[in-house]
């Protein structure tokens, strides 16, 4: 059984004013995949609060000039600058994407309109390449991953990367481990970079009655073991998968339920949910026992920041942003990467100890409301603005 929701209501907090912001990124509300589109969706509504004027750049939206609330356009393309046949690889397809955006910025600044350059991921980094030699704006970077350290780093993001980040002015690292992979990979000194963490709507995500969501997958009298995440091998969900399977003897009741991945288990103790909304997402949080995200490669872990603020225990891997997020054995238990004996073992102990799996769920809602608020995000944001800026 989980403990009661917590209701906070929060202030919003201005950021300094007056500043005509290009945000450059591959993914944005409703076309995104990851952390990134969720920490850019965010953080550019924010900012656009008081006389800030936020202009999104993004491959991902069919309306050209958009202005989605007052003081925030989102720009995307009404006719390709250059177009890839179907038959051309994805390499060429993320170049066409890359010369769109940079070709919406350059009109956009010719029309005055611009103060300085804010991009976000390494698939657009070529954009903001091409933006920051046309327009010679102030350049900040959100570093979101390193791709080159990505567990299967892929060949043009990874040059693209390189290419840019000599032009940056600032550096913001999602988290510590950014920051020290951005000063070990390519020497950027560290008074050059600021860590602003992602963020979480706590308002949104918040624990909820989830008796609906249980009928309906048939999770009565479960211990139920979240993960929500993409299909992809740095995840490291073969690790949660063989550490539930050695506990389904000692724990009957265990269910591992995977948001983000496809059904090739065949296997009475796994619900995979390829995909689910919001809404659902939200109470499957709110209902399981425990999340675990096992990844190998992780720069910060945004799904974990939603499974505390809806006071759900946590089980995260020793790597990259995890250790950032989680305190271990007081918000979550920290594990060894790529160790099923080191998941299960951890699921086990939380599994025979509900009043601690209640505390740290508790917990890991303060720690969220704390230092994970996208309104205190963007007011950060804004002020590395003004320090280039100035």
């Amino acid at each position: 059984m989980k403990c009661g929701g917590i209701i906070t209501v929060f202030s919003l907090r201005k950021p300094d004013s007056g500043v005509n912001i290009g945000i450059l990124s591959y993914e944005y509300p409703p076309n995104f995949y990851g952390g990134v589109g969720i920490h850019v969706g965010e953080v550019t509504r924010s900012l656009a609060i008081g006389n800030n004027q936020v202009h999104v750049f993004t491959s991902n939206v069919q309306e050209s000039n958009e202005q989605l609330i007052r003081n925030l356009w989102v720009h995307g393309p009404t006719e390709l600058h250059y177009q890839a046949s179907n038959n051309f690889s994805a390499a060429y397809k993320k170049i066409q994407t890359n010369i769109n955006v940079a070709a919406m910025v350059k009109k956009q600044f010719s029309g005055g309109s611009l103060d300085l350059l804010h991009s976000h991921g390494g698939l657009i980094q070529l954009a903001t390449t091409l933006s920051k030699e046309s327009t010679q704006l102030p350049l900040v970077m959100t570093a979101h991953s390193i791709d080159i350290n990505r567990t299967k780093p892929d060949g043009l993001s990874v040059m693209m990367e390189s290419n840019v980040v000599g032009m940056v002015d600032r550096f913001i690292a999602v988290s510590k481990s950014i920051q020290e992979e951005l000063e070990q990979t390519f020497g950027i000194e560290h008074d050059k970079i600021t860590i602003i963490p992602n963020g979480v709507d706590s308002e949104t995500f918040k624990h909820q009655n989830a008796d609906d969501i249980k009928r309906k997958y048939k999770l009565d009298n479960r211990f139920v073991v979240l993960f929500v995440g993409r299909n992809d091998s740095q995840k490291g969900v073969m690790y949660l998968v063989d550490a539930v399977r050695r506990l389904q003897k000692d724990i009957p009741e265990i269910m591992l339920v995977m948001v983000g991945q496809p059904d090739i288990y065949h296997d009475k103790h796994i619900l995979c949910l390829p995909h689910v909304d919001k809404h659902e997402l939200i109470k499957l949080y709110s209902l399981s026992d425990v999340f675990v995200l096992p990844s190998i490669y992780e720069p910060f872990g945004i799904v974990l920041i939603e499974a505390m603020a809806c006071e759900t225990a946590c089980i995260g891997t020793r790597v990259g942003g995890i250790p950032d997020i989680i305190d271990h054995n007081r918000t979550g238990v920290l594990v060894e990467p790529e160790s099923c004996a080191s998941i299960a073992e951890a699921i086990d102990r939380l599994y025979h100890d509900p009043e601690k799996r209640c505390l740290m769920g508790k917990r890991g809602r303060e720690k969220v409301i704390s230092y994970f608020d996208w309104q205190n995000i963007a007011k950060k944001t804004g002020e590395v603005y003004q320090q280039v800026l100035n």
